[in-house]
């Protein structure tokens, strides 16, 4: 067992109980890596805030695909509407019949 990984999931009643996993966590930094109550609530609230953060990133990463997605639709629509603009004939008013 690695002190840095959190617990592997043992059984399906620990796999969907998150406060199981916490308790298994915490057991882990107290006895293998002899970390006291007060440091143990410091990793506990950091992970979590890391764990927030990367979901927060993901969800940017998303929005930006998305809006880049949409920026590129736009533009290959502006696109469209000034080539056709500049095919455009423009008669010569000395040419005219």
């Amino acid at each position: 067992m690695n002190p840095n990984h959190p617990p592997e999931r043992q059984g399906s009643r620990s796999a969907c109980d998150p406060s199981e996993f916490e308790r298994l966590y915490q057991r882990r930094l107290q006895e293998v890596l002899g970390i006291n109550a007060a440091g143990i609530e410091v990793i506990l609230r950091l992970r979590n805030q890391v764990i927030a953060l990367q979901t927060r990133v993901r969800q940017l990463e998303a929005d930006l695909a998305m809006w880049e997605a949409g920026q590129n639709t736009r533009l290959t629509r502006h696109r469209g509407a000034c080539f056709e603009a500049t095919w455009q004939e423009i008669i010569d008013p000395e040419e005219r019949p």
